[in-house]
């Protein structure tokens, strides 16, 4: 019964989410342009530094998706998480090919499982981002990456790290090492 009972809420929580993203897609079409974010000054110590993506909330929304308990990825990946693009990144999903300058955030929260058996959206886990630079990035086919620990504005993936999260992406090289897709 109670395996019954989250099947349930999941199913709830999934429907939630479609009518959210429908909601923060006709939110962030109304939305004023965002600037796009100044990359991080090159240090010849971090040669990957990216800022923090200042108003990504208010970019382009990708799409929202549920990482759940017994996914591969819930240890570093489990819970809600929202995808966001910044305008050049936009213009890249209709083509697969995104230009320098292309910036995508991956919020992502954890969740909780509420008194009425919905699921809600948690506190922050962390922000994922990626930064489009052809010259900057040749080496991992033009993206340099990033993870901002909730409520923090400097990167903390060590390059080793960078290094996983490119090998991972390059498995969607057909698709311009992007995973998301653009939801019609």
């Amino acid at each position: 019964m109670r395996a019954e009972t989250h099947r349930i809420a999941l199913t709830a929580a999934l429907a939630c989410l479609g009518a959210l993203a429908s909601v923060l897609a006709m939110r962030s079409s109304h939305a004023a342009p965002e600037p796009e974010p100044e990359p991080a000054a090159a240090d010849p110590t971090t040669p990957q530094a990216i800022a923090f993506p200042q108003g990504y909330t208010r970019w382009t929304h990708i799409k929202s998706g549920l990482i759940p308990a017994g996914h591969p990825a819930f240890a570093s990946y489990g819970g809600l998480h929202h995808i966001y693009a910044n305008q050049t990144a936009l213009a890249g999903y209709g083509k697969g090919e995104f230009a320098d300058g292309s910036v995508l955030a991956y919020d992502l929260f954890e969740t909780r499982l509420t008194a009425d058996g919905s699921i809600d959206q948690g506190p922050r886990r962390h922000v994922d981002v990626m930064v489009k630079d052809a010259r900057r990035y040749a080496a991992t086919g033009g993206w340099g990456y990033a993870e901002f620990a909730a409520g923090q504005r400097s990167d903390r993936l060590s390059q080793a790290q960078r290094g996983g999260c490119a090998a991972c992406h390059a498995a969607r090289k057909d698709q311009g090492y992007v995973f998301s897709e653009l939801q019609g």
